[in-house]
This record gives structure tokens, sequence and C-alpha cells, in this order.
């Protein structure tokens, strides 16, 4: 995959030394032809030929946008290189100025067309600028004379020698990146080497036998431990069955439904009675468990051997794997299920009087996903392991601590109370020592660093004996609880209540007909104005409602969530774009030019396809991509900075500008207004609404007007509902765009429009 990436990154390296350098020779043959009108006599044949090399330069630029980067890199070298030829023999020969293009064509030539190609082009420099320098004496008649106009030579002086450093630095810039990613690369080598020699040490100095074979049963490893307890050599048993030396201990019988076991890719154990290699028995508990691969396919065998003196702990071995975490050495999720069944086989056996009720919390750390996928696995596991043990020294004794998989921890607190009410406020004060002790950061060891983490916590409580014989029931209504605390923001706590399970079966039922609605017709598209500071109408936001034929019409806050939880979300999202672009091409919104915007989903714009869809639509609907804004906000550009900025860069090809909405709210906007091509800043309406009343919105607000002006970015202001907030963000700036209640309602498509033809829009 790395290979892949770089492979990637060069290519795109290359094609933007392509299509530089052909939009600057185009430009620079241009202003020359342009200064060589400027003469008197006009030397034609230098404006054409410049006109020539020009109209070459742009093909490479047309082959390029036509994704025929090679064929465009040969056009461009070797096109140019054959006008500068016939232009340095027309202008004077080794006199001419025009010499300057063969140093910049061979930088360019040598960083994107390679070495032989470029000692070619050197070779055949040289013979040209011999045959000049052999014409140019002998005074042959196909020697022009040189020009004389110093506009022309320092434009021609100063535009090879700014493409041979523009070249020259892209280059460097390459060669930069390109030494990072081997350093990081080596640096990831040396950590897993380090890894692979840990495990190599602990398999060959593990004092039990340890044996791996291939997937035809030959052996193709032995540790230390089975050598000395064997007494073979290592070179005698390498390659030879396992039956012969391993385990000839099995019967025929034995071996073939030991054999029919593995193949099925379940694990096997049993007993057997072994020999040395001096005939002594050797009696052994061998457990063979299959190695698959990353597919899931089975590559090899690796064998267990225990002498049978040690059986007990080999299988408390065994048992810890099967019931306690790898990774922070916690109850996993099946010691956590068995526990709840012994609860209730407790109470049947000897319970008397009322049956006492308990407690489960599950927890799940806020934003791990995004923090794993930034700074890797190794960080994320650090991070999980240091979790565990703040959290289990902060749980009192007795209460059981279990890892439930990825970032989802469980607590089981036994015993809490009689009555639910009790539970429930026993489970809230446990649930404050758990956030109390996230307060202070933790420490990474494995890295040296501080991390500040918060879960959200869901939990329920229960009587063992009315939940299921595996609490798969509890674990439910905790997992409801936990959905809905992380839904409330980060570090929440809910507990569960018999309404929200209905809420889950509401939001299913909303998933279920959402998915049949959308090409059923039943979603309608709403506008609302964006105007400008006098009060006319410069476009609109398209929004989108539904008119449910049993409900009436959904909120969007009802089902706008549950369709970015599944892939709904792309449907919609391409609805809303075919919309809006449907729209742009009716005559009314040509002749008054009205913009509209549309918000896309991070799910939505990281699907591989979306260009393609988006340039598909234009090209059927006819729309004016110009007029045109996608919005996304700086959550769907977080994920992978790089691809966002590739993905925006064919967005901006096609003429779609791009918008940046809730700007203010995230914790890193100014970097992506740098490195991200946003024609659109949209203020979030959080700073808006209080602008004219806080000082602190004030400032912000202003500020991000200035830094909006200076980087010449359309500002939007979302939430303007008081003409106090509107006055306030027109005297800061007149060019600021405005939007909100203040200035109209969403309204149906159809609507909207007579609105704005009938009376102009504002108050």
């Amino acid at each position: 995959m790395r290979r892949h990436r770089v492979e990637a990154e060069i290519h795109l390296s290359l094609r933007r030394v392509v299509l530089v350098g052909s939009l600057w020779i185009t430009s620079l043959t241009v202003l020359l032809a342009m200064a060589l009108l400027t003469q008197d006599p006009v030397p034609w044949p230098s404006v054409r030929l410049n006109l020539v090399a020009a109209g070459v330069s742009f093909g490479a630029v047309l082959l390029g946008w036509r994704r025929h980067w090679k064929l465009a890199s040969n056009l461009l070298v070797w096109g140019t290189w054959v006008a500068a030829v016939t232009v340095v023999a027309a202008t004077g020969g080794v006199q001419s100025s025009s010499v300057l293009a063969f140093p910049a064509l061979l930088v360019m030539c040598a960083w994107v067309l390679g070495v032989r190609t470029t000692l070619a082009m050197l070779v055949l420099s040289v013979l040209a600028m011999a045959a000049f320098w052999v014409a140019g004496r002998e005074g042959v008649d196909w020697i022009g004379q040189r020009e004389t106009s110093p506009v022309f030579s320092m434009l021609y002086f100063v535009g090879m020698l700014g493409l041979t450093g523009t070249v020259t630095l892209m280059a460097r810039r390459s060669l930069i990146r390109r030494a990072q990613e081997l350093q990081d690369t080596l640096g990831s080598l040396e950590q897993h080497q380090d890894d692979l020699r840990k495990f190599y040490r602990a398999v060959e100095q593990n004092p039990e036998s340890i044996v791996i074979t291939d997937v035809h049963q030959n052996i193709v490893y032995v540790n230390e431990a089975f050598l000395q307890r064997t007494g073979f050599a290592r070179n005698e048993v390498l390659g030879q069955p396992t039956h012969r030396y391993s385990t000839m201990g099995l019967d025929a019988p034995a071996w073939e439904e030991a054999l029919h076991q593995l193949g099925r890719g379940a694990l096997w154990r049993g007993q057997m009675t072994n020999r040395t290699r001096q005939g002594e028995d050797l009696p052994e508990a061998v457990l063979v468990a299959p190695i698959r691969a990353s597919d899931g396919s089975i590559v090899n065998y690796v064998e267990l051997k225990q002498d049978l003196s040690e059986r007990m702990r080999a299988e408390r071995q065994i048992h810890a794997l099967a019931h306690f975490d790898a990774l922070t050495g916690l109850p996993n999720r099946l010691s956590l299920t068995q526990r709840l069944r012994a609860l209730a086989r407790e109470f049947r056996e000897g319970g008397k009087g009322g049956e006492p009720r308990h407690g489960l919390l599950l927890l799940d750390m806020d934003r791990f996903t995004a923090f794993n996928d930034v700074r890797g696995t190794v960080r994320g596991d650090a991070l999980l392991g240091a979790l565990a043990l703040r959290l289990a020294d902060a749980l009192p004794d007795g209460v059981l601590l279990a890892r439930m998989g990825a970032d989802e921890f469980a607590v089981l607190l036994e015993k809490a109370g009689q009555e639910a009410a009790e539970v429930d406020q026993h489970m809230r004060a446990l649930a404050q020592v758990l956030q109390d002790a996230l307060e202070r950061p933790l420490w990474l060891e494995e890295t040296g660093e501080e991390v500040q983490a918060s879960c959200s916590i869901g939990a329920a409580s229960f009587a063992a004996s009315r939940t299921d014989s595996g609490g798969h029931d509890v674990l439910r209504r905790a997992g409801v609880a936990l959905h809905q605390a992380k839904q409330a923001g980060l570090g929440q706590v809910v507990i569960f209540q018999p309404d929200m399970a209905e809420a889950v079966g509401k939001r299913f039922r909303i998933e279920k007909d959402l998915r049949r609605a959308i090409p059923a017709g039943e979603l309608q598209p709403y506008l609302q104005s964006q105007v400008d500071h006098m009060g006319r109408c410069v476009g609109a936001e398209v929004l989108v409602r539904w008119n449910h034929p049993r409900l009436g019409m959904v909120e969007p806050g009802d089902f706008i969530p549950v369709a970015e939880e599944s892939d709904l979300i792309v449907q919609l999202g391409d609805w809303m774009l075919e919309q809006a672009c449907r729209m742009l091409v009716r005559p009314e919104f040509v002749q008054q030019g009205w913009r509209l915007s549309v918000n896309v989903s991070w799910r939505q714009f990281r699907q591989p396809d979306v260009v393609d869809k988006l340039k598909r639509t234009l090209a059927a609907t006819g729309a004016d991509p110009r007029r045109l804004t996608l919005e996304v906000t700086e959550s769907v550009v977080m994920r992978d900075v790089d691809e966002a900025r590739e993905r925006m860069a064919e967005l901006q090809l096609l003429g779609v500008e791009m918008g940046l909405d809730d700007f203010g709210t995230g914790y890193s906007s100014l970097a992506y207004l740098q490195r991200l091509p946003f024609r659109e800043l949209k203020i979030d309406k959080s700073f808006v609404q209080d602008c004219h009343t806080s000082p602190g919105n004030a400032a912000m607000v202003e500020a991000i007007l200035l830094l909006a002006r200076r980087l010449r970015l359309r500002v939007v202001a979302e939430g303007v509902e008081t003409e106090e907030q509107a006055g306030t963000l027109r005297a800061w700036n007149q060019d600021v765009l405005f939007q909100g209640y203040h200035y109209g309602r969403p309204l149906p498509a159809v609507e909207w429009v007579d609105l704005q033809l009938g009376a102009p829009a504002g108050v």
C-alpha cells in the first residue's frame, strides 16, 4: 500500500511539472510574440514560431486535462525543443537569446522523461549548437538575424530563468517529501523489525516445544525447547512430515480425525505419547491451531506442546487467552457474559427474599476513531491500555471491569440495590467517579506523551432472573443508552429509560421509510435566501424536507441524522445535487444570476465517484457549475486533508466552488484555509446570533471578516435573525452575504421563486 501511494505521489508530481511547464511556456511564448509585434519592422517569422510554440505547449495542457500524461510530457518537452531550435536558427543562431531555452528544457526533461531522454536531448542540443556555430561562421543564409528588442530579450531571459527555477523548486520539494517518507518508512521498518525480534526471541526462548508446519503438515520451524526435549537436530526435522518427529504418538484414526478438524479451520487438542531421538517415551499435551493470513485463509499450523506435568499451567494460559483481553489484560466480553449467567444461577440456587438489582455501564471513548486514524494504531493501543489502567484504579473493589472490544468497556455493579431508582443513583455516582478520573490526562508510556480523553457512558439496571442467559437483553439496553449519550455530545452519561427503546424503533422505521422515499419522490427541495447588504437576493441554500405519506412533514432533524449513520446520506446528497442543477437551468435562475449552495456530507465527499457523478449531472442538466457552491464542514476534510485537497481540485476544474461551512467552530480552520481551495466561508450562527451583544463573538466575527477580505473569500453569515445583527455585520463588511429568518424562512422552490420575482428579498 505504501509503495502504491509513493508511486501515485511521484506521478502526481510529474503531472504538476507538466501542467505548470505547459502553462508557463504557453504564457511566455504568447508574451514574446506580443513583444515582437512591437518591433518595427515586425519579425513575422519569429512571431509565428512563438505562437506555434504556444500552441504546442497548450496542446500539452489539453492532453494532460484528458489524462494522457505521457503523450503530454513528450509533446511539451520535444515540441518545445523543436520550436526552440527553430527560433534559435531564425534569431541569430548561437548569438540568439533563445539559446537559454536549452538548459531550461534539459531540467524539465530530466524531471518528467528520465535519464535516457535527457541524454538524448543533451546530445541533440550540443549538435544543434555546433551546427549553428559552423553555419554562423560560414555565413549560411538560413541563420537569421539576432533579435535586437531589449523587451524581447528581457522577457525571454526572465521567462526561461523562472521556468528553470520553478521546475527546480518543484523537484526539490518532491525530493524533500520523498526523503521524509523514506525516513518514516525506515522508522516503521525498524519498529517492525524490533517487534519481530521480540517475537522470535519469545518463541525461541519459550520453555515449551513449539512446532510450525505448512498446510501439508511438513515442519517449517521448531524452537530450541523442542530440540532439547526430543534430542533431534534442527536439520533433521525441517521439511519432514510432522507425524514422523512431532506427532508420531497419534494412531491413524486419530490422525485422520485431527486432519479433518484442522481442515475446517478449527483447533485440535489432545494427548499423545511421542518418542525422543533415543526412542524414549515423551508424554505431551498438544494443541494445534491454524494460522490465518489477513484474508482469512490458513497458511500454517502451530503445535503447542507441553509436558503433562505442566498441564494445569497450560490450561490456565489458554483460559487467559479465551477470557481476557490481550491488549489490556482485562476480562473480555466472554467473561462478562459468563458472570451475568452466574448471577442468575446464584439467585435461582440460593436466593431468598427480594431479588437484588444490578447495574451495567458501557463506556465508549470519545473521538477514538479519529485519534487512531491520525496518530496510528500503535498510539491507539497505548491509549486504550492507559485508559484501562485509569478506569481500574478508579473503580472500587468488587466491581468488574471488562473490555468489550475496540474502544468500548463495561462495568458490572453487582447488588447495587433493590429498586431501579436506587441502582440508577449508584450508577450515576460511579459514572461521575470514572469521569472525574479522566479529567487528568492519560500518560502513554510507549510514546512518552499525555493525551486528554473522555468517555460517553450508557447504563442500565437489571434483575439477573429477568434477563436472558447471556445478558444480551441488558447489553442491548445499555447499548441504546450509550448511543443516546454519544449523540448528546462528549462525556455524557445516559441511564436507560423505557421510552429509549421506542426512539430506537422510530429511527429504524425512519431509515426504512427514507430508503423508499427518495426514489418515490416524497422529498422536496426548499430554498433559503442569501442576500447582499442592500437586501437583494443573490442566491440560496438548497435544503430538503420530507412529506411522509403517513406522518406528514418530517423535520430534517429527525431523518438527516438517520441518513448520516447509513449509506442513505450518499443517495440523499446525490438527489440534492441533481435538484440544485435542475433549478440552475431554469430561466428565472439564469436571468437573475442566482447561485445555489448545497451541503455535502463526509460520506458523500469521500465517495470515489463523487466527481464523476457530479460531472454527469452537470452535463445532463446543462447547469452552469460556476453558480454552484458545495459546502463542507471541517469534519469532512480533517479525516484526510491530502485526499480532500485532491478531490476539491478536481471539483474546481469543473468550475464548481467550495465553501467551508460552520467556520469558527473547528480547531484548525486556518490551516485548512491555507491548504485547501475554498472560495466561500460561512460563519456559524453561534457567532452571528450574539455578535451585536457579546464582545467576544463580535471580535471573533470581525476577525473572520478581515481574514476573508485579505484572502479574497466570499463570506455568508448564517442565522441572521434581527436587523441589529445584520446592521453590525454590515458595518464591518459591506460585502458580507446574509442568510437567516430575518431575510426569509426556507420555502419550497416554486414558492421561493415566486416570492423573489414578486417582491424584493429582505425587510
